[in-house]
């Protein structure tokens, strides 16, 4: 075994290449999570007060931004709201936007949780299976098979902790971002609430239906 090992792959060849094995597992779910994560950062951007109050973005390009998503909810249930049900205002903005968080979090949170939960079970498998192969690699001498068994056991996890990492990180970050946009809609919203309790024109004051 160890004569046909040193005999194909040099001693750095065999660990380069079950390092290059344990990064390829790790890359799949982590490439797919930061996917989301774009998705997500292109639905999170902010829009002007004037693209809020007529409900579409100047341009049509990626996901529908969530602070439009928020302002059409908002406006058909208030619409729905004063023609039928009379419930206090506050309260359908809080339900309207805990239903696009809820969207939000459908899409693309629980999607990059998903991802990122993925990669500390891969990187515990590749250390596990380069320890086995370590253990296996003494038992016959094989210093090229040692050597590969260490590089996987210890590229898998740090690939995978630094993939989770990234995750992680990037979706405190886009929940930042996700808040900004609501807080944007709150905004106008409070400022229509105002004109409306001063008696100003509704037509020229609330960016949301009465």
């Amino acid at each position: 075994m160890s004569g046909f090992l040193d005999s194909v792959l040099p001693d750095e060849g065999v660990t380069w290449l079950l390092t290059l094995v344990a990064l390829a597992a790790v890359w799949v779910p982590f490439l797919r999570g930061i996917k989301v994560c774009f998705q997500a950062w292109s639905a999170t951007e902010r829009v002007s007060a004037a693209e809020l109050k007529r409900g579409r973005a100047s341009s049509g390009n990626g996901p529908e931004p969530v602070a439009l998503l928020m302002m059409r909810v908002l406006r058909k249930s208030l619409r729905h709201n004063d023609e039928q049900e009379h419930h206090p205002r506050d309260f359908i903005f809080d339900a309207s936007r805990q239903y696009v968080m809820h969207e939000y979090a459908s899409h693309y949170t629980s999607l990059i949780s998903m991802y990122a939960g993925l990669l500390p079970p891969i990187g515990f498998i590749g250390t596990t299976g380069g320890m086995l192969i370590l253990f296996l690699s003494m038992h016959l001498s094989d210093s090229s098979l040692e050597l590969g068994a260490l590089a996987v056991a210890l590229s898998s996890s740090v690939f995978a902790l630094i993939a989770f990492s990234v995750l992680e990180g990037f979706k405190i970050r886009l929940y930042g971002r996700l808040l900004t946009c609501l807080g944007d809609v709150q905004g106008l919203f409070d400022q229509a609430d105002a004109r409306r309790s001063s008696n100003e024109p509704q037509t020229n004051a609330a960016p949301v239906p009465a």
